[in-house]
């Protein structure tokens, strides 16, 4: 029997293991030729229901090259697009956090670009169908695709027998693949009863003609409201209309498809590591429970009584350090959203006194610095909020053991010496410091009183008196602050320290001293983004492209222009029929009235700006 049962051992296969099944699904799905294949075949099947601009008339225009998302200046779909994004949290993770590269270190960067190119590569179909021309098969391929992809996600999810947390981290991308699953089923229904006609992308939209109409009609007269009930009720109006330019307000100053699918993912990331903290929290506060419990075995009253002392310290750091940095991503989304907006809004107006004077870019540096723009976002907030909550966690470490602790005499009042040795000076450096400011106003100042640079009150005239005990004075403190001068050194440090931990997820202020901008590179891919906005989306220029195209094809009988149509001498020729000596001359007459503002009064078609002047004199 023993032989026997020996030959059977050498004969049948060993099971695999659990965690093999899993390593070998993860690899098929995320680094080998699964998912991808299916979604080339997505992708396949999609372009042929899309048209092609070049050569639209080989194959009735077809196949063409599907449009995945609009970075530049979309605003339709924002929110399905939001929720695709939602699917790739898997994917990022796998790729970010798990991904262990046995290669050389000189292919690292290769291989990266490889694993977000195939990541990239797996939900094109998601985003192709959901902006596809065609919604009716754009809807069915999408929604097949997307229920493969929800099997096979949730089948890996099943075979390596994931923890509980990890099932609250995937409920995020199954909620996101459910809102799909249901947007394309409506969006199939309703193309094939009629209700929804399909959707054609227009150069330009209503909100930036709204835009246009309203610069065209005459500005308003700005009184000033000395009235404080006045004040606060204007400021009020604004604080209203800034909280009404939120994701979903019909405006044009809303979020963008870019600004929403950067917040999604940074804030799946947080998600995740809120989840991570979470679980490494329960880690770190077993861990130190048993080596307490070992402690008390051993009758080491005193260590087990510090043990549970940093426990509680812990367990408070980690949860203040979480809670300031989610205000802290929040406050930097808001910040940004809001500083983009102003910026761009300058720009319009043909201001750039922001920009510093040696940060120019040529135009293909700009559009690549636009490339960057929206990865380099997620990776700035994401990065700026980890750091943030590090230095959060440490400061309130610091602050437990060298102030908080000792006072309460709950460990040693040694740890209270650095708080002992900095406290009082610092404190003597203010007093001091208004000693000698109260001392100035009243011996040093002469008694001549001019308006402050503000205007809001009267001080005294920068003319010395008592000259000669000002300067025995300077020569005592001399040596005085040379010491004291290495405390202000620490705090300057500490202090651009803090500051540039809190602006470090903002791409548009430069962390760098002035003159020294253009090395800082994601001020500079900000920069990029901003130009190329300005030259692609400016709500002037695109209505006026869009007015230009709409009469060169009615005058034209051949097929609709475009931007992306090539200019022939025919059209080139209608075009410049259409600028008229009368279109001419109207405009020469603008630019001098601009020019020369004391000729307004005597024009008689010049109402728009005959309307202000008129206001003023009545006031």
């Amino acid at each position: 029997m023993q032989n026997q049962t020996g030959n059977l051992s050498t004969t049948v296969p060993a099971q695999p293991s659990t965690s093999e099944l899993c390593q070998e699904y993860t690899y098929a799905i995320f680094y080998g030729a699964g998912m991808p294949l299916y979604a080339i075949v997505a992708i396949l099947i999609i372009s042929l229901f899309e048209r092609r601009r070049y050569k639209s008339d080989v194959c009735y225009g077809k196949p063409g090259l599907p449009l995945p998302i609009n970075f530049l200046d979309g605003t339709s779909n924002s929110v399905a697009n939001a929720a695709a994004f939602g699917c790739t949290l898997q994917h990022l993770i796998v790729y970010l956090f798990y991904t262990e590269l046995s290669v050389d270190r000189w292919l690292i960067g290769s291989v990266l670009f490889l694993l977000t190119f195939l990541a990239a590569l797996v939900f094109y179909p998601i985003f192709a169908c959901l902006n596809s021309s065609s919604r009716v098969m754009g809807s069915l391929i999408g929604f097949i695709y997307t229920i493969l992809l929800t099997s096979v996600l949730f089948a890996r999810s099943y075979i390596c027998a994931a923890l509980g947390w990890y099932w609250a981290l995937y409920a995020v991308t199954l909620v996101s693949e459910i809102y799909i699953l249901i947007l394309f089923v409506y969006r199939f229904f309703t193309a094939i009863f009629k209700k929804s006609r399909f959707h054609k992308d227009h150069l330009v939209k209503i909100d930036q003609v709204l835009h246009v109409k309203t610069l065209l009609v005459a500005p308003k007269s700005n009184i000033e409201k000395s009235d404080i009930r006045q004040r606060l009720v204007s400021y009020s109006e604004n604080v209203l209309a800034e909280a009404k330019l939120c994701c979903l307000h019909k405006s044009l100053y809303r979020c963008t498809t870019r600004t929403l699918a950067i917040n999604t993912i940074v804030l799946l990331l947080f998600y995740y590591n809120f989840l991570v903290m979470i679980y490494l929290g329960e880690k770190i506060e077993s861990s130190l429970s048993r080596l307490e419990a070992a402690f008390v075995s051993s009758r080491s009253i005193n260590v087990s009584k510090h043990i549970a002392i940093f426990t509680d310290v812990i367990r408070a750091s980690w949860m203040i350090g979480n809670i300031l940095s989610a205000v802290y991503l929040i406050t930097n989304m808001v910040l940004i959203y809001r500083s983009q907006r102003q910026h761009l809004m300058r720009r319009w107006r043909g201001d750039k006194s922001f920009i510093p004077s040696q940060c120019k870019l040529d135009h293909s540096e700009m559009l690549v610095k636009n490339l960057m723009y929206a990865g380099h976002q997620v990776s700035y907030l994401f990065g700026g909020y980890l750091l943030f909550q590090t230095v959060v966690i440490a400061f309130c470490l610091l602050l437990s053991y060298f102030c908080i602790l000792p006072i309460m005499k709950k460990v040693p009042p040694e740890f209270l010496i650095p708080l002992e040795f900095v406290l009082p000076s610092v404190i003597f450096l203010f007093v001091l410091r208004f000693i000698l400011r109260f001392t100035s106003s009243r011996v040093f100042l002469q008694n001549h009183y001019l308006s402050s640079d503000n205007g809001n009150h009267w001080e005294k005239a920068l003319a010395l008196d008592n000259r000669r005990v000002y300067q025995n004075l300077s020569f005592f403190l001399f040596f005085y602050y040379i010491l004291t001068g290495f405390y202000r050194c620490t705090f300057r440090v500490l202090t651009s320290i803090c500051i540039n931990t809190f602006h470090i997820a903002r791409m548009d202020k430069s962390l760098l001293i002035p003159g020294f901008e253009r090395f800082d590179f994601g001020y500079m891919t900000y920069l990029g983004f901003l130009e190329v906005e300005l030259h692609q989306c400016h709500p002037v220029v695109v209505v006026c492209c869009d007015l230009l195209m709409k009469s060169v094809n009615h005058l034209s009988s051949k097929p609709e222009t475009s931007l992306e149509s090539p200019m022939d001498a025919y059209k080139r020729n209608i075009m410049s029929k259409m600028y008229t000596r009368k279109v001419r001359n109207k405009w020469q007459k603008m630019k001098t009235l601009i020019l020369n503002q004391n000729l307004c009064n005597e024009s008689k078609s010049n109402v728009s700006v005959q309307q202000p002047r008129q206001a003023k004199l009545t006031l």
